[in-house]
C-alpha cells in the first residue's frame, strides 16, 4: 500500500538519452577499430567527398570529353601555351597529335615519332614543348604540326697531338681527347691521340713557346665548338677547355699552353648527348630544365643552360650534369623547383631506391669562366632522414608543401616551426596507413597525384597492376578519403579552356579519350556508381556495457536526390550485431516549374523548356527502431544515377534499460 497521499504511480520517468552525429570532418581512420572511431570520422566512405563543414556528399563525375585522337591507347598528354593560345598535345600510337579546340578535333604532327606503350613526359620550357619517354630521343613541338627531333654528332676521329718548342724529355705524359659540340649536348669523346705529350715539364711549366699543340678533325653540320679533355693516367680524362670550331669541313688548331686548369667533375662522354640526353622527364628549375630518369645512365641529373642557347645540355654552355653516387642505392627520378629550409630557391630531387625508403638530395650550380667559356659547377646534398619516392607521378605541390607516395606511407615535404632552417618529411597519412599498405609494390610506379579544388588526388593500384582507387586528401579538413574513387586514373591535368573555363582532365588505363572529373557529371560515363557511408560502431549508453531501449532513430539530408538507402545496424541483446532496420529515402522533387518563356507565347503547360528543379536544404526522415541496443552504426548508400544528398544529421534515441549483461556473455 502507498504511504497515505502518495501516489501509486511513478513519481521520476526515464529520460531520454539522444546519440547525435553532425560532422564528420576527420573523414575516414581505418587505423583504429570502427568501435574506437571518434564521432567525427567515418569507417568508410566509397565514392564520397566531403563538402561545407564536414559533410559526406556523392562525389564528382567522370565523362570522356571531345573525340578520340586515334584508336591507340594514350601514353601522355599535356597543354601548351603559344602565347596565351591553348594547345592540346597528345602521344598515342607512336605519333603525337595536337587539338587547338579543346580535343575536338585533332591533327597527326609529322616529323617525329616515338615508340609506343612507354609513358610520354611533356614540359614547356620557353618557345618549345619537350617531350621525353626515356627511349626516344627528345622531341620538340613548337605550336606547328611539323615536329622537331634532336639527332646525334658523329664520334670525331683522335685528335693529332704534337710537342712545341723544348717539351722533350720523360717524368710527366698527358694524353688528349676530344668531342663535338652542339647547342643542345655533345657526341661521344673520341679516342686518344696516336701522339701523346711527353716531357720532363710539367703543365703548369708550360709557356705560349713551349706547350701542347692538339688539332681537330673536320667540324660537320649543327656542330658549334669542340671540347678538349685531357689525362695524366689515360683513364680519367676531365674537361679542359674549348674552342669554336669554324666552317664546316675544316679543322681547328688548340693550343695547351698549360693555363686552363681542369675540371675534375666534367669527364669525357661516353655516350652521345646532342640528341639531348635520355631522360623520362625534364622539369624548369628557375631559368633551366633538370632532367632524370636517364635509362642510359640512371644515377645522372641533367640540366640546361639558363640563358643563349636555351636548352643546351653540353658543360662551357652552361648545361651538364651530376653523376650522383654512381653505382649507389639511391637513384634520381623526379625534380621539383622548391627551396631549403631558410626559404633559398634550389632544385630538389626525389631519389628511389631498392629497399623502398629512397632519399631527398638539394642541388645548386655555380657558374666560372674558363678561357673565355663557361662551364657550371653543380653540387649537392642529402636531406637528413628523407624519404624518397619510386613514383615521380605521385610528386605533387600542395600550397607551400610537397606530397608524394613512399612504400611505406604519404609524405609531406615541407618547414616545420620545430625546425628552424631545415626542411621535414613527416608521415601524412597514418589515418589511412592499412589503406597505404594495400597498394601494389610491383605497380606503385604508376601512381599519379594532382591538387584541385583544395583537394589531392592520389590515383593507386590497390590489388591491381593498374590504377584503380583514387584517394583524395582533403586540405581544408586535413581529412583522407581512401576510397573516394573506385576509378583509376593513369595521369591528371590541370587545364583551362579555350574559353578560359578551369577542368580537371585525366586519362584512364587503356583508354584512347580523354576524360574530365566535374562535380557538374553525373555517374561514370553514364553508368552510376555506388556510394557508401559507414559511421563507426558507437555506444547508446554512457556506459558503453549497458543496453538502451532505442526508439527511433532520425536522418537530416540537404538537397536529396534519387533513392537514398539507410540502415542502421547495431548490438541487439539477443541477436548480437545485425542489421536492425533499413529503408529508402525517396525525395519528392520535380523537374518540372512554370517555364521561363513570357506567357503570352507558351502555354502553361508547355515542359519544353523546364524550369529549376527544387529540392529541400533540410529533409528529415525516421523510422521506429523498438529494439534493445547496446551501440549503433549507420550506412548510407545509394545506386542510382540521379543519387545526391549532403548528410547532416544522423541522432538515434531512446532510455537506458539498466537490466544488465544478458547470460551468453556471462564468463564461468
Amino acid at each position: 500500500m502507498p504511504a497515505p497521499g502518495k501516489s501509486p504511480l511513478p513519481q521520476n520517468f526515464p529520460t531520454p538519452s539522444y546519440l547525435t552525429l553532425t560532422n564528420w570532418k576527420r573523414g575516414v581512420i581505418s587505423l583504429i577499430d570502427k568501435s574506437r572511431l571518434p564521432k567525427d570520422a567515418l569507417d568508410e566512405a566509397e565514392n564520397v567527398l566531403l563538402v561545407e563543414d564536414g559533410q559526406p556528399a556523392p562525389r564528382w563525375g567522370v565523362n570522356y570529353i571531345g573525340t578520340a585522337p586515334s584508336a591507340s591507347e594514350i601514353d601522355g598528354f599535356d597543354y601548351f601555351d603559344l602565347a596565351g593560345a591553348i594547345h592540346l598535345v597528345v602521344a598515342a600510337g607512336g605519333t603525337i597529335y595536337r587539338s587547338l579546340d579543346d580535343g575536338q578535333s585533332w591533327t597527326a604532327c609529322t616529323g617525329a615519332t616515338y615508340t609506343a606503350g612507354n609513358k610520354v613526359n611533356m614540359n614547356q620550357y620557353n618557345s618549345n614543348l619537350y617531350i621525353t619517354n626515356g627511349v626516344d630521343n627528345i622531341i620538340l613541338y613548337d605550336g606547328t604540326t611539323v615536329l622537331n627531333q634532336y639527332g646525334p654528332l658523329t664520334k670525331p676521329d683522335a685528335p693529332t697531338v704534337a710537342e712545341v718548342g723544348t717539351l722533350g724529355g720523360s717524368g710527366y705524359i698527358y694524353y688528349y681527347k676530344i668531342a663535338r659540340v652542339n647547342d643542345i649536348g655533345y657526341s661521344v669523346a673520341s679516342e686518344v691521340g696516336a701522339v701523346s705529350v711527353q716531357t720532363n715539364l710539367a703543365r703548369s711549366d708550360w709557356t705560349t713557346t713551349n706547350y701542347a699543340s692538339v688539332t681537330t678533325p673536320v667540324s660537320v653540320a649543327t656542330q658549334t665548338r669542340w671540347d678538349i679533355y685531357m689525362s695524366e693516367d689515360n683513364i680519367n680524362f676531365y674537361y679542359l677547355d674549348s674552342v669554336a670550331s669554324g666552317t664546316v669541313g675544316t679543322t681547328v688548331v688548340y693550343s695547351d699552353f698549360g693555363t686552363a686548369s681542369v675540371v675534375p667533375s666534367t669527364v669525357a662522354p661516353t655516350d652521345s648527348t646532342a640528341e639531348g640526353p635520355l631522360v623520362k622527364e625534364l622539369v624548369n628549375v628557375g631559368s633551366r630544365m633538370y632532367g632524370v630518369g636517364d635509362t642510359a645512365n640512371p644515377y645522372r641529373i641533367w640540366f640546361t643552360s639558363g640563358s643563349a642557347p636555351y636548352g643546351a645540355f653540353a658543360p662551357g654552355a652552361g648545361g651538364g650534369y651530376l653523376e650522383w653516387q654512381p653505382g649507389g642505392k639511391y637513384r634520381p627520378i623526379h625534380v621539383e623547383d622548391y627551396r631549403d629550409g631558410k626559404g633559398t630557391p634550389v632544385s630538389t630531387v626525389w631519389m628511389d631506391s631498392a629497399d623502398g625508403q629512397g632519399s631527398i638530395i638539394q642541388m645548386t650550380l655555380s657558374d666560372i669562366e674558363i678561357s673565355g667559356f663557361t662551364t657550371t659547377i653543380p653540387s649537392a646534398y642529402k636531406l637528413p632522414g628523407s624519404r624518397g619516392t619510386p613514383s615521380s607521378g605521385s610528386v605533387v605541390n600542395v600550397l607551400n608543401d610537397y606530397f608524394f607516395y613512399n612504400s611505406q606511407a604519404i609524405y609531406n615535404l615541407g618547414t616545420r616551426a620545430q625546425f628552424l632552417n631545415l626542411l621535414s618529411t613527416d608521415e601524412a597519412s597514418a589515418n589511412i596507413r592499412p589503406n597505404v599498405k594495400q597498394i601494389t609494390a610491383s605497380a606503385e610506379t604508376g601512381i599519379a597525384s594532382v591538387y584541385f579544388d583544395a583537394k589531392v588526388l592520389f590515383s593507386v593500384p590497390r590489388g591491381s597492376t593498374t590504377n584503380n582507387y583514387t584517394m583524395v586528401f582533403d586540405t581544408e579538413r586535413k581529412a583522407w578519403l581512401p576510397s573516394a574513387f573506385t576509378i583509376g586514373f593513369k595521369k591528371f591535368l590541370r587545364y583551362t579552356t579555350t574559353n578560359k573555363v578551369q577542368k580537371l582532365l585525366a586519362i584512364r588505363p587503356g583508354d584512347v579519350q580523354l576524360s574530365e572529373i566535374s562535380s557538374g557529371i553525373q555517374g561514370d560515363y553514364g553508368v552510376p556508381f555506388t556510394t557508401s557511408v559507414t559511421t563507426g560502431l558507437y555506444p547508446t549508453t554512457k556506459n558503453r556495457a549497458e543496453f538502451q531501449f532505442t526508439e527511433q532513430a532520425e536522418i537530416e539530408l540537404s538537397q536529396p536526390q534519387g533513392s537514398i538507402n539507410v540502415e542502421l545496424l547495431g548490438t541487439e541483446r539477443s541477436k548480437g550485431f545485425k542489421s536492425n532496420k533499413s529503408a529508402t529515402i525517396a525525395p519528392k522533387t520535380t523537374p518540372y516549374g512554370w517555364d521561363s518563356l513570357m506567357w503570352d507565347t507558351t502555354m502553361w503547360d508547355d515542359t519544353t523548356n523546364v524550369g529549376d528543379t527544387f529540392s529541400e536544404s533540410s529533409t528529415w526522415r525516421y523510422f521506429t527502431v523498438q529494439k534493445e541496443l547496446r551501440n549503433v552504426q549507420w550506412r548510407i548508400t545509394t545506386t542510382s544515377l540521379d543519387a545526391y544528398y549532403i548528410l547532416r544529421t544522423l541522432q538515434t534515441w531512446g532510455t537506458d534499460t539498466q537490466s544488465g549483461f544478458p547470460r551468453q556473455e556471462r564468463l564461468n
